[in-house]
């Protein structure tokens, strides 16, 4: 998608006047100039991969997180998977998780292998002639606090992002050099994995990709592009059939779950930048972090000049793809999670870098462009230390109540019910049905319970509130379990004790 070779007078005009490095020129790099933008990549890269290892990979599993490694995870029963979930991400983590439901293996591994995912996804844009710009925009992703945090979590977004930026610079690639065979599969490959992890996600990223080869009559670039998607949407559309009664019935699920409809979110992904996780069922997301928002603010406008200044259609494609991910979500999704928007931080630090460097090549902008990433980067570091240890000391309170759950009679095969009973399930092996507030059972016990009463399984609903959260519990026994914490946690037995 990149332009073709200009002259060496178009050369010097463009870089007289744009302030824009040979590098930029497609064609393949020097060694020199390889090892120059391969080393400071891969330096990157592995920081990534430290920083998470010794700050994230100790945090205690998610709900969702819980529930993909629990389709695979040796000696745990599966949780229930909802209609807007896809399978990419349990495939992701199947090669640890079935050998051990370990969540430290699984934090390592994920740390180990988002390090190299970064480093992959940016190595095209390095073919392309990025110079400095595959590095920094690598880093510049990479220091985002919410990259650091959902690294190596078995969650699907990072991985759609590090895709997204692999695939449309292997698109860019496959555009610029007519037998660029290797980089039409890449894009199949890119895509294909993207759209297994999210489809709605990995269809919005290509949009753009797509348009371009339908005006351009590019059959190539569409081909592969929709080949990929074809994979993923495949997948999900043979289990919208075999589980959920078809695509549409399927797709409305999903739409319900998820509040999809013509919406305008954007007022709460900014009071999310700094967390919550989830701006949804009466989590409040708080005020406008004003330093979060800086830097949101400033993405467009560093994109934009990188864009205008640079004039490359690479550029322009990061660009696109990037803001068609963003706007689907800020307009047809009714609530906000900072974790959506992570494919689309990642295409536009690309144009971000490539505006950061033209500043730096004037004297009148360099100092004001350095402190910028400097503040940048200070204000991820603070974010990713003060969220990462508030989650870790609320999700370090799973494996304790499932300690004390052992000590007052719970034996497999069991099942728990109620408040991040799907988190504690997993940790004690057992099945689950986990609610936010809302337990149910106005008239009668939920039918999830008297199925797992009639199997003869340990039965336990666990809360928080000494009273009984539903009326059905009225009956039940109360059991205090004595965790460590600013919490009391309970948990309801059947009045006549377990089968």
């Amino acid at each position: 998608m990149d332009e073709a070779e200009p002259s060496p007078a178009a050369h010097r005009t463009a870089d007289v006047a744009h302030g824009v490095a040979s590098t930029w020129r497609p064609g393949r790099p020097r060694s020199w100039i390889a090892v120059r933008s391969y080393v400071p990549l891969g330096l990157v890269a592995a920081c990534y991969t430290a920083v998470q290892l010794a700050l994230t990979a100790r945090i205690g599993l998610g709900w969702d997180e819980s529930v993909y490694i629990s389709q695979v995870a040796r000696g745990v029963p599966a949780a229930e998977f909802t209609a807007p979930r896809a399978r990419g991400v349990q495939l992701l983590v199947a090669p640890v998780a079935l050998v051990t439901p370990s969540v430290t293996a699984v934090r390592v591994y994920l740390s180990l292998l988002s390090g190299i995912a970064l480093f992959l996804a940016y190595l095209p844009w390095i073919r392309l002639r990025a110079g400095a710009v595959a590095p920094l925009a690598a880093a510049l992703f990479g220091g985002l606090w919410l990259s650091l945090f959902y690294a190596n979590e078995a969650m699907p977004n990072m991985w759609v992002a590090y895709c997204g930026v692999a695939g449309v610079g292997l698109a860019c690639l496959a555009e610029a050099r007519p037998r660029a065979r290797l980089a039409t599969a890449g894009i199949v490959v890119a895509f294909a994995i993207a759209s297994l992890m999210r489809p709605s996600d990995a269809t919005w990223l290509a949009f753009p990709l797509v348009g371009y080869g339908v005006v351009r009559r590019s059959p190539r670039l569409l081909f592969a592009t929709v080949a990929g998607l074809a994979i993923g949407w495949a997948e999900w559309m043979i289990e919208a059939v075999l589980r959920f009664g078809g695509p549409l019935a399927r797709l409305h699920a999903a739409g319900a779950e998820n509040a999809t409809g013509l919406h305008f979110s954007l007022p709460d992904h900014l009071r999310a930048l700094n967390g919550p996780l989830l701006c949804r069922f009466g989590v409040e997301c708080g005020g406008l972090p004003l330093t979060q928002v800086a830097w949101f603010a400033a993405v467009p406008v560093v994109a934009g000049l990188g864009v205008w200044m640079v004039r490359r259609r690479a550029l322009v494609a990061a660009l696109a793809c990037g803001l068609s991910l963003a706007l689907s979500y800020v307009f047809t999704v009714g609530y906000a999670a900072p974790r959506f928007l992570l494919p689309a931080y990642a295409l536009l630090a690309l144009p971000v870098s490539a505006g950061i460097i033209w500043l730096c090549r004037r004297r009148g902008t360099a100092v004001l462009a350095v402190a910028g990433v400097a503040c940048y980067f200070a204000v991820q570091a603070k974010s990713v230390y003060v969220y990462g240890e508030q989650v870790y000391a609320a999700r370090a309170t799973a494996p304790a109540v499932a300690a004390q759950l052992k000590q007052v009679g719970m034996r497999p095969p069991c099942f728990l019910y109620g408040h991040d009973a799907v988190q504690i399930g997993y940790l004690a092996k057992c099945a689950s049905h986990g609610v936010f507030r809302h337990y149910g059972g106005t008239s009668s016990v939920p039918s999830s319970i008297r199925a797992a009463i009639a199997r003869s399984d340990w039965v336990g609903v666990i809360t928080t509130s000494r009273r009984p959260p539903a009326p059905f519990l009225a009956a039940w026994t109360s059991i205090d379990l004595r965790v460590v914490g600013e919490k009391t946690w309970y948990v309801f037995v059947p009045p006549r004790g377990n089968p």
